[in-house]
């Protein structure tokens, strides 16, 4: 499957593989803005805002970081509530709230105040915001069928990748199921327009989590509520709230739930599939320049 780019300037072509850099995709959650309630977290969690924890939460929680020097929580802004980091790994934060409590399973004192993330978090937030687009500008090549309140998000070419384009309101309503039919493909990315408010809609059938990404590249809100969310979920400028859990990573503005969640770590593995465009651009600088893509970020995650 060819894709092509607007974001592209035209000059020579050559081969590149769509995927991104391993920066924003190695954690199983990020959020630019605060994270306000209980998680726990099967890899590693960057917060650009404030962390509240209003129980204990658990980051690491399976072990899960990638290889090499990193850390299982990172917080720019302040923390505050009780916390452990699991399996050996660290914590840094900028300031800390009286009471506050960061336990360590396997490390003494490996919680750090002071740090300074701020070119981390502008960095990953432009990384979540040019990848959404990047997805977005894919053309379609898969559809929607639609029976009463059954949906099926049905894919029927030989491509390994495929992509819908749907309107939220199309599918998240009272009662409705939503069923993925790949065919041959080994991967989605669902691409979703609109604000989500989750009343009653189940996702249906098999799907894979870790090949499974939605896509809500223009939502500024996404209640999930009671539904159990299977697959990635990236949405840069949208306060996320609840669900029962995510088969998958969280890529967000903010997260906030009423109660204990658990964030999977199915992480998205994007398509390495040849795609014919112009070289170089600064795409390509910007999805390639926060770190290496390849095998390295899996050391832990096949655990």
């Amino acid at each position: 499957m060819k894709f092509c780019s607007k974001l592209l300037a035209a000059s020579s072509l050559s081969l590149f593989s769509l995927s991104a850099s391993a920066a924003l995709l190695d954690y199983n959650l990020v959020v630019t803005g605060n994270l306000t309630g209980a998680v726990h977290v099967e890899g590693a969690t960057f917060v650009g805002g404030n962390l509240i924890s209003t129980e204990l939460s658990e980051f690491n929680h399976k072990d899960k970081t990638p290889e090499g020097s990193f850390d299982g929580l990172e917080v720019a802004g302040n923390v505050s509530g009780k916390m452990k980091i699991m399996h050996g790994e660290t914590a840094v934060y900028k300031t800390k709230s009286a009471g506050a409590q960061i336990d360590c399973v396997g490390s003494v004192n490996c919680a750090t105040g002071g740090a300074d993330l701020s070119v981390k978090k502008t960095a990953l937030s432009n990384e979540l915001s040019s990848l959404s687009n990047s997805y977005k500008n894919l053309a379609t090549n898969a559809s929607l069928n639609k029976n009463g309140n059954q949906i099926k998000l049905q894919y029927t070419g030989s491509d390994e990748l495929a992509v819908f384009n749907l309107n939220a309101a199309d599918i998240f309503f009272q009662n409705s199921g939503i069923e993925l039919l790949l065919g041959t493909a080994s991967k989605a990315i669902i691409n979703v327009s609109g604000n989500v408010d989750i009343t009653n809609t189940n996702l249906n059938g098999g799907w894979d989590f870790s090949n499974t990404l939605w896509n809500f590249y223009n939502a500024t809100t996404l209640d999930f509520n009671y539904m159990a969310v299977k697959g990635s979920v990236l949405a840069a400028n949208a306060d996320v709230y609840d669900s029962t859990g995510f088969d998958g990573s969280l890529y967000a503005k903010s997260y906030t739930n009423t109660s204990l969640r658990e964030i999977h770590g199915f992480f998205w593995t994007p398509p390495q599939t040849e795609t014919e465009v112009p070289e170089p651009s600064m795409l390509v600088l910007l999805l390639s320049g926060l770190g290496l893509i390849g095998a390295g970020r899996l050391r832990r995650r096949a655990k």
